[in-house]
């Protein structure tokens, strides 16, 4: 992924809109490091067995009974899997990560780091009631070329698109603490996170990898869904993604569990603030 961009200019233009007076509370049950750190702990290599633990996850969180799915994905081996957390209106927020990997390096960093987080994420969610619809998707074969977020776009009707407020993308995370692609990121989306970051006093950094790689926020991008990707990579780290250095000793645990509770608290606070 990424291109570059001058990191410390971006904190100093976004921490100025970081402070409200009136922000409200952004509520959700944070689960502890050590359950966060076993979950990415368990990486599997196979397809298959990603496929299988991630299922596995959902169901441990409570995502089951009609609320988690499997979408085929054409030219894939492995299906899309979707996790449907109701909420009070039709409006939705998709949090997506792709659980496919290249046979080179473990895939922990690419992109297991995101994928595996959906279900703590809903677990963190579930007990407090939410306005929009939340939709968790481990996408299917992104390294294929978005195949799988391509996939479950086009089963989406125009009326289905309308009432996607937010596509929030994780990828490539704890390699260093949470960033954002802030070159693509809708800017309400991205005003949003500035305000959860001085919320939780962690440093709104913003890395654009538009020259590096692509992401599955693209395929709702395509079709008008505000996006946002939040990632960890730097110029320096670039080199760990389809490389033999992606594994977990590239992940430092506070700064992926810091990216766990931003991203957290973030989707608490668009819940109450979109639309």
């Amino acid at each position: 992924m990424l291109g570059w961009m001058h990191a410390g200019t971006l904190v100093l233009a976004l921490a100025c809109m970081a402070q409200p007076a009136d922000a409200p509370k952004v509520v959700f049950e944070a689960l502890g490091q050590a359950t966060i750190q076993h979950r990415l702990e368990a990486v599997p290599r196979k397809l298959a067995d990603r496929k299988a633990r991630l299922e596995s996850l959902f169901h441990e969180a409570g995502c089951d009974a009609g609320r988690f799915v499997e979408q085929p994905v054409p030219r894939s081996k492995a299906p899309n899997l979707v996790c449907t957390l109701p909420g009070e209106t039709d409006s939705e927020i998709v949090v997506g990560g792709h659980l496919d990997s290249l046979e080179i390096g473990m895939g922990a960093v690419d992109d297991w780091s995101g994928a595996v987080l959906l279900p703590s994420l809903y677990q963190s969610l579930k007990n407090t009631p939410r306005r929009h619809r939340f939709v968790f998707v481990g996408f299917a074969a992104e390294e294929q070329g978005l195949v799988g977020s391509h996939a479950f776009v086009r089963e989406l009707g125009r009326e289905e698109i309308r009432r996607i407020h937010a596509m929030i993308n994780l990828e490539c995370l704890g390699v260093g603490p949470p960033e954002v692609w802030v070159s693509r990121a809708n800017k309400r989306l991205l005003n949003a996170y500035a305000i959860v970051a001085g919320i939780l006093h962690v440093p709104t950094v913003g890395m654009n990898v538009d020259r590096a790689g692509d992401d599955d926020s693209h395929s709702f991008l395509n079709v008008g869904i505000p996006v946002l990707t939040i990632h960890s990579l730097t110029r320096e780290t670039l080199h760990i993604i389809h490389h033999s250095s992606d594994n977990l000793t590239a992940i430092h645990a506070d700064d992926y569990y810091t990216s766990y509770r931003m991203a957290a608290a973030y989707l608490a606070y668009l819940d109450t603030t979109l639309e």
